[in-house]
């Protein structure tokens, strides 16, 4: 569709930078005062949005300067519209982007709107200060284009009308004069655009914060810490050096494995949740969205890593991009064990099935070891160059204490189903969390056993 649009815009749109004849009817609204500012402002910024370039629009100001259509006040007015203008580029293309890119679109949006209003405010003293800036610098003065092409046209027609109409003997002396005039107005608008930023970005860069809150007011995030898809650290475009690609790679592992870590805090509060209440189906929809966004997260990264893998990498480096490969997938495996568990948690509530205080507490004991697990598989992810061995022992002794643990709970489930201490299918469901839960030290095993095959060896 984007293309499609952007074909019709070029078959459809007129060449307008080639045509400024088309604007010539604007001179009759060139006298209307502060209104005609607001008039050409306008203009500046929907023709920006049409053409899709700002350098067009500033050629056709200069085009429409030079034929005496507007003055240099004008000329400014539309440059200033042009600003706003190209922010519509940004808001397209982020339709249908995540929160953080209409976040940033929005963000460049509000921050030309504001830099917009003030200048409004002072506008006739900043285009004076420009034009005095302009002179300073021994560029002539580039309000006399307006009143020279007028002033021509009222005193000598049949000259201007040659002049307006291109057919002046190229050594006639006028043309030096308007020349010498336009490059005045040109560079009195690159002045203008140039100090408006500048001053703009003075002002704005004391007002970050205030920006931030905003677009989060005006775009909030269904759960502020979920925030969207998103990858930090890489992007779809690879740098020509694959090696620093890799060191990319590695970084954003370690923000998939920190956001499988609060899925998994969220379905240990999950399964404390009574389910007839809002919290249980929100929960659990922060669980499915999370399972989605880690399937995509390790597509995203396995992609990258392949094509990583196209370029010139050393034998180590090639080792690497293996290891990360098996790592994005060991996690992805995490965030899946998660949601199978709030599938179970789902199924135990709709069969009206409780879990007494013995079960919830034997629950509880393995969370805390899992989470302490993968806790330590952060650690050694974010420190991956330079793994300690006696970190990679600590996850092993860890997975060992799992494992214990699953086997004391199978064990103490069988004889407190034959002791009927509870019901045989609520230690179905019991034995299946535990179950998964275990499995999870198992993939966060795995990490570390890749982390130690592929990187503490290299370690000095």
């Amino acid at each position: 569709l984007l293309f499609m649009g952007l074909n019709m815009i070029s078959v459809y749109v007129p060449d307008l930078q080639s045509n400024p004849e088309m604007f010539a009817f604007l001179e009759h609204y060139a006298s209307m005062g502060y209104a005609s500012v607001l008039l050409f402002l306008f203009v500046g910024m929907v023709l920006t949005a049409v053409i899709q370039s700002s350098a067009a629009t500033f050629a056709i100001v200069l085009i429409m300067c030079t034929k005496g259509w507007i003055s240099f006040d004008l000329a400014c007015a539309v440059v200033l519209g042009s600003n706003i203008g190209t922010t519509i580029t940004p808001l397209l293309a982020s339709l249908s982007g995540n929160i953080a890119a209409k976040r940033t679109a929005m963000g460049h949006l509000l921050f030309n709107l504001f830099g917009l209003l003030w200048t409004l405010v002072v506008f006739y003293p900043f285009v004076r200060l420009n034009v005095g800036i302009t002179e300073a610098l021994g560029q002539g003065n580039p309000d006399e284009m307006f009143s020279f092409v007028n002033n021509l046209e009222a005193t000598d027609p049949q000259t201007y009308n040659a002049y307006v109409g291109e057919t002046l003997p190229a050594s006639h002396p006028i043309l030096a004069q308007v020349a010498k005039m336009q490059f005045s107005v040109s560079f009195g608008l690159s002045m203008f655009h140039t100090v408006f930023n500048l001053v703009n970005v003075m002002i704005m860069i004391w007002l970050t914060g205030v920006y931030v809150k905003i677009v989060e007011k005006i775009m909030p995030a269904k759960n502020k810490e979920d925030g969207e898809f998103q990858l930090r650290f890489i992007s779809a475009g690879l740098l020509s050096a694959s090696e620093l690609n890799i060191a990319q790679a590695e970084k954003e592992m370690v923000v998939y494995a920190q956001r499988v870590r609060r899925m998994v805090t969220i379905l240990e509060t999950f399964a404390h949740t009574d389910s007839k209440t809002e919290d249980y189906s929100r929960l659990y929809s922060r669980l499915e969205k999370y399972e989605d966004i880690s399937d995509r997260m390790q597509l995203e990264i396995s992609n990258y890593l392949r094509r990583c893998s196209e370029g010139r990498l050393s034998n180590e480096a090639k080792g690497h991009v293996v290891a990360m490969l098996n790592i994005a997938s060991e996690i992805e495996s995490i965030a899946d064990c998660c949601y199978r568990s709030a599938k179970i948690l789902v199924r135990k509530s709709e069969q009206s099935i409780e879990f007494d205080n013995i079960i919830i507490e034997n629950i509880d004991s393995m969370f805390s070891d899992v989470k302490e697990a993968i806790d330590n598989m952060i650690r050694l992810l974010a420190n991956i160059e330079h793994v300690r061995e006696a970190d990679i022992v600590k996850s092993y002794n860890k997975e060992r204490e799992i494992n214990n643990l699953r086997n004391q709970l199978r064990t103490g489930n069988v004889k407190n189903i034959n002791n009927h201490v509870y019901e045989f299918q609520a230690g179905n469901f019991y034995m299946d969390i535990i179950n998964d839960l275990e499995k999870m030290g198992d993939y966060i095993i795995n990490v570390t056993g890749t982390i130690r095959d592929s990187y503490l060896r290299h370690t000095v």
